[in-house]
């Protein structure tokens, strides 16, 4: 009886054939065979708070999937941003009545359109976190209070961005 041998780059090779074809991907990447993203899309941005962090934390959002940000476009896409708003409800009290889990959301309207046709309609993107409240330390609280925010805009726009491509990506399987 002959023996077989098998190389160990054979196998890898056999074994990397077999997790493509059953479809593998990493969490959070994008495949070789997965829909386009905006590289080199033109979008253009229009936002009532030009100079607001959420449109800047948006626009470093846009320029890493590779879009290109113009003033206009015919073809390109139109994003709308609507200004951002902030909310914070108290959850639970703890013994002296304050505040013992507040709720912080954030949110902003967005639109998206492409020519004439509405990608998205005028809708809102949230994002939602619960913050425990200390009430002995100020200082402390503030500055979580702050990093929660800037954690926040860069969710918003992580979920802004993953809605416009959704909607790209639904459009071209549609035509």
């Amino acid at each position: 009886m002959k023996k077989t041998k098998f190389s160990l780059p054979s196998v890898c090779a056999l074994c990397i054939l077999f997790l493509v074809g059953c479809g593998f991907q990493l969490k959070g990447t994008q495949g070789a065979f997965s829909s386009p993203s905006l590289v080199g899309t033109d979008v253009v941005l229009i936002s009532g708070q030009p100079r607001g962090e959420l449109t800047m934390a948006l626009r470093e959002q846009l320029r890493l999937q590779g879009a290109t940000l113009v003033d206009q476009t015919e073809e390109g896409l139109v994003l709308r941003l609507g200004e951002e708003r902030f909310q914070q409800r108290n959850l639970t009290l703890n013994a002296q009545a304050t505040a013992a889990e507040i709720e912080l959301t954030m949110m902003a309207g967005l639109a998206l359109s492409q020519g004439a046709a509405a990608l998205i309609a005028d809708t809102d993107a949230r994002v939602v976190r619960q913050f425990l409240d200390d009430p002995l330390n100020v200082v402390g609280k503030t500055e979580e209070l702050e990093l929660l925010r800037e954690e926040m805009r860069q969710d918003l726009a992580a979920q802004i961005i993953r809605r416009v491509t959704h909607s790209l990506n639904k459009q071209i399987n549609a035509d």
